[in-house]
C-alpha cells in the first residue's frame, strides 16, 4: 500500500495534529476562568456555555472530559471544550492550543 499523499499533489506541506501538545486540563481549565470544586475524578464549575450561578459543568482533570448538566454541552478534551466556547473549528482550535504543526 503507497503512502497517502496529503497534499493532493499541490505544493502545501502536510500538517499533523499532535494530541500531545494539548495543555494540562488543570492549567488550561484555570486559564479559561473555571474555578473547580469538589473531590473525586470529576470536579464541578459554573458552566461558561449558558447563564449559570450554580456549579452544574463537570470535568475531569485527567483526561479534559467535561458535560454540563443543564444545557448538555459536552465533550472528551481540552480541543473540544475550546472548539465550543470560542467557536472554532477543529483546525483553528488545534493551532490556538499548539496542538497543529506543519510537518515539512
Amino acid at each position: 500500500m503507497r503512502n497517502a499523499n496529503l497534499t493532493r499533489g499541490h505544493n502545501r506541506p502536510a500538517f499533523a495534529f499532535k494530541r500531545d501538545r494539548l495543555p494540562n486540563p488543570a492549567e488550561y481549565f484555570d486559564a479559561q476562568g473555571l474555578k473547580l470544586s469538589g473531590g473525586g475524578v470529576w470536579k464541578s464549575a459554573v458552566c461558561p456555555f449558558h447563564k449559570d450561578t450554580k456549579p452544574s459543568l463537570r470535568a475531569r482533570l485527567d483526561t479534559g472530559g467535561f458535560r454540563c448538566m443543564v444545557c448538555g454541552a459536552h465533550g472528551g478534551d481540552v480541543l473540544a471544550f475550546h472548539m465550543q466556547r470560542h467557536g472554532l473549528r477543529f483546525i483553528d482550535a488545534a493551532r490556538a492550543l499548539g496542538a497543529w504543526e506543519a510537518s515539512r
